[in-house]
């Protein structure tokens, strides 16, 4: 269902493994029809912004292409501006944005604008956060069609995201006694491979430890794909945790044991995989076990686990730079 009966612009970033076994939902072009249904409450001069990157997505593009939905009704992103996809699609008037020369590019209405250099933009994490490169090129798609100068959309892109509280819980950056902390909300395939991707960009020399749990209400075979892309990042500590109140149908510490198991299988030692039924128990042994270099990841999802997390991190204000800065 939608909550919107009318809209101007809709969105879908990715279809990725997620919420399998619900509401007759098993594969991934099921998915896809419960997500392009926000296409349905598009206006007749609505823009539907697709992915272009993912492949189900930009089959689903070539099939509306195909279908004689012209642009400014279909709109294209990706992470190169040169994408095959994206060239056909402007050929033919579409709207598109991408990275060309490490600079994000907006293509619409027959023009192309300039929106800045990725490194500078703070959501790109100096240009090493690729998946919200390819979210602030969505973005840019989605403002255009809103009617939103692309001035406007430049000097948004070039602060937002410096203070901690732009986006909280995602991507929420800060240093611990010489370790490199990222408090994310990531808990699907595609979301963890990012964060993790990210976090190996700042690891050097040091060592890398991160929070991993789930929410009750996915099938074990979602668990056991968690597990093995967490697994192959060969993590040096991971804090097994249950999330505080979301259960959700399953036994407390199934969850934790499922992917604990499953972690084991894939080849990590028993001594680093410890297990934590409470998420800030989860995090304040990973914090405790930091030392300078280190990159430490926080999955935390609920949100007084959160705000206790930010306690334990001693919050005091924001970085220019992005996220929040430890309390001195």
């Amino acid at each position: 269902g939608l909550a919107v009966e009318q809209a101007e612009v809709a969105v879908v970033t990715n279809i990725s493994a997620d919420h399998f076994g619900e509401y007759g939902i098993h594969d991934l072009e099921a998915l896809a029809e419960a997500k392009l249904v926000v296409a349905r409450a598009l206006t007749d001069r609505g823009l539907l912004v697709l992915n272009a990157d993912d492949e189900v997505l930009a089959a689903r593009a070539r099939a509306w292409s195909q279908c004689g939905s012209g642009a400014p009704g279909l709109a294209l992103f990706a992470l190169d501006d040169d994408h095959a996809l994206l060239s056909q699609h402007r050929a033919s008037g579409g709207w598109t944005a991408g990275v060309r020369g490490s600079r994000l590019w907006l293509h619409f209405r027959g023009e192309s604008h300039e929106l800045g250099a990725i490194e500078t933009m703070p959501l790109s994490a100096g240009g090493h956060a690729r998946y919200n490169v390819a979210n602030l090129a969505a973005a840019a798609l989605a403002a255009a069609g809103l009617g939103v100068a692309p001035a406007t959309i430049a000097g948004t892109f070039a602060r937002f995201g410096g203070h901690g509280e732009d986006n909280p819980g995602r991507l929420m950056q800060f240093e611990r006694g010489g370790a490199r902390i990222l408090l994310d909300y990531a808990h699907n395939p595609a979301g963890l491979r990012g964060v993790l991707d990210l976090a190996r960009s700042l690891q050097g020399r040091g060592r890398l430890a991160l929070l991993l749990g789930h929410a009750g209400n996915r099938e074990d075979a979602d668990l056991e794909r968690i597990a093995e892309v967490v697994a192959g990042y060969r993590p040096d500590l991971v804090v097994v945790k249950e999330i505080d109140g979301y259960l959700r149908g399953r036994a407390e510490g199934e969850v934790a044991g499922i992917l604990r198991t499953a972690l084991l299988r894939y080849g990590l030692p028993k001594s680093s995989l410890p297990l934590r039924l409470r998420e800030v128990e989860a995090a304040r042994q990973a914090l405790d076990w930091a030392r300078p270099g280190d990159v430490v990841v926080l999955l935390v999802h609920s949100l007084g686990a959160r705000a206790h997390v930010l306690e334990l991190l001693g919050v005091s204000g924001t970085s220019p730079t992005g996220g929040a800065t430890q309390g001195q």
